[in-house]
């Protein structure tokens, strides 16, 4: 497997080889940088077009109300953001705002949008699209819940001239500079934002370096270069229009169909390449592309008000059953690992709770006899005539939850596997009919446990009913000074650990492959793909 050159080593996709021993997010760290430049080092191809094969339909192109990893993957080749946020240090650095500035509580953001930048309708950006934007996503509410839980206390956008404007929240809103590089809160045109919510989920116009062309529900989409884009943010490895003149995304949901395709030519690339399949692109015909999702790994996310999950010496039970370490293994994953927070290891801001999530199934077995369960005939768990059991609602990852429920049976704990759609699974959000979710949430902010948790926090896909809890993440969101925010994340952490209201099973790891004529695919800090600096190669 070789790297592109032409790009930053920092900025790259991690090879795979490094993600199986580091802990944090993007590749070759400590390595020297190199030029960036506006052409590859390699020859060009003729032809710039390939064949990129999903793993699924996108459902919604709208990265403002989307949160599935293959619609932000597309998303973000269609639009921009105001700021933008290198993947290894952390560091926010201007995109399609040149400038911006904070006051002393964190209540007001002004920013200075760069000159020049357009929609791919030819309509300009400026601070009243900018605006139309925040309004627009708050109107959408539960529909955009991501992104309206960045835009948390929402006080309007005063609008300075064209190209200055400050955003004001009610109270302290210290993850907003974070939550503008997202691609929750991308910036569409002004037509896009008065459109139904439908309408966006189908079509939209955005400022990236590819337009639209198509997209068939449940067959393909198109995107093409955007003629005359020159505002990418300066992380970014050249200048310029994209080199890719198009990208056609099949929807290929068969993973064997997929590297299979990719084996015989049929795709240039594709996407999530099974962990067991990493050794067979591994070698120089291929390209393989890694990075470790920031935020929330992958969970039981638990409703206390459902079922047993209510019960904190079961889900403490559920917890300490589970051997984070053979997940990993039964997965047959290289490049992930076991999590050791309620954060993964890539999240600035994460505390090592390995002590507090270890695998100890005498300790379980203590809980539930002490809370007056007692193991059945069948080797599960029963008090009263009940059996313990609980259901895991989810629309991915079904191989982790298996080596989930081979470990909870081992331990009397009957586990069911409800597998969905993505459009279920968010219904089962909608309604709250379930006893857990199998999910992650990803995020490069601390803040994401907030969201995810919260009771006004936006998804709140767990949902605790802890005042303490509550307190702590709006505390956290209001703490301007780093050290003293950094302390009340580390006991927000520990506290989510304990009562299990999220209970870790393995970081996730996007893996993607390329043959080797395709170059430069890289990841954004939230490890979705930006293929602005791709290019085909002779």
């Amino acid at each position: 497997m070789t790297i592109p050159a032409r790009i930053p080593p920092r900025r790259l996709a991690m090879p795979v080889a490094a993600v199986a021993f580091a802990t944090v997010l993007a590749g070759c760290s400590g390595a020297s940088e190199t030029p960036t430049s506006d052409t590859p080092d390699a020859e060009p191809a003729a032809v710039q077009d390939v064949v990129f094969a999903l793993k699924e339909d996108p459902t919604c192109l709208d990265p403002q109300q989307t949160s599935m990893t293959t619609s932000l993957n597309v998303g973000r080749q269609l639009t921009d953001s105001l700021l933008d946020q290198d993947a290894e240090t952390g560091d926010i650095v201007p995109w399609l705002a040149s400038d911006w500035s904070v006051n002393d509580d964190a209540t007001a953001y002004t920013f200075t949008l760069a000159e020049g930048v357009t929609f791919s309708d030819g309509t300009a950006l400026t601070s009243d699209v900018v605006a139309a934007n925040f309004d627009a996503i708050v109107e959408l509410g539960a529909a955009a819940s991501l992104a309206s839980a960045y835009l948390g206390g929402y006080a309007g956008t005063d609008v300075i001239s064209d190209t200055e404007f400050t955003v004001n929240f009610s109270a302290p809103n210290v993850q907003f500079a974070q939550g503008a590089t997202t691609m929750s809160l991308g910036i569409l045109s002004a037509e896009t934002v008065a459109a139904s919510a439908e309408e966006r989920c189908l079509s939209l116009v955005g400022t990236g370096p590819f337009v639209l062309d198509s997209y068939v529900v449940n067959d393909s989409v198109k995107i093409v270069k955007r003629e005359g884009y020159d505002w990418g943010s300066e992380l970014r490895g050249h200048t310029g229009e994209a080199y890719l003149d198009s990208v056609t995304f099949p929807i290929i949901t068969e993973a064997s169909v997929r590297t299979g395709g990719l084996e015989s030519g049929e795709y240039d690339l594709i996407q999530d390449v099974p962990y067991i399949d990493e050794a067979r692109f591994a070698g120089d015909e291929y390209h393989l592309y890694a990075a470790a999702n920031p935020g929330v790994p992958n969970a039981f996310l638990v409703n206390t008000t459902h079922g047993l999950m209510g019960e904190e010496a079961v889900r403490q039970a559920i917890t300490k059953s589970l051997d984070r370490d053979q997940i990993n293994v039964l997965t047959g994953s290289v490049s992930g690992q076991a999590p050791t927070s309620v954060l993964t290891s890539s999240t600035p801001g994460y505390t090592d709770l390995g002590d507090t999530l270890a695998y100890d199934p005498e300790g379980a077995a203590a809980l539930l006899e002490a809370d007056g369960w007692e193991l059945g005939a069948d080797g599960i768990y029963e008090r009263d005539g009940e059996a313990l059991t609980f259901t895991v609602t989810a629309f991915y990852a079904q191989d982790v939850l298996e080596a989930a429920q081979i470990q909870l049976a081992d331990n009397g704990i009957d586990m069911q596997i409800n597998m969905v759609s993505a459009g279920d699974f968010f219904g089962a959000i909608a309604t709250g009919d379930y006893d857990a979710l199998g999910a992650g949430l990803t995020r490069t902010d601390p803040d994401v446990l907030r969201v995810l948790l919260s009771v006004d926090g936006g998804s709140r896909w767990a949902i605790a009913e802890d005042d303490e809890l509550e307190a702590l993440l709006q505390e956290q969101a209001a703490t301007v000074d780093t050290d003293a925010r950094q302390a009340i994340i580390d006991e927000i952490q520990q506290l989510v650990a304990e009562r299990a209201y999220v209970i870790p099973t393995l970081e996730t790891v996007q893996l993607h492959a390329s043959s080797s004529s395709v170059e430069g695919l890289t990841f954004d800090s939230a490890a979705r793909i930006n293929l602005y600096d791709a290019v085909v190669v002779d």
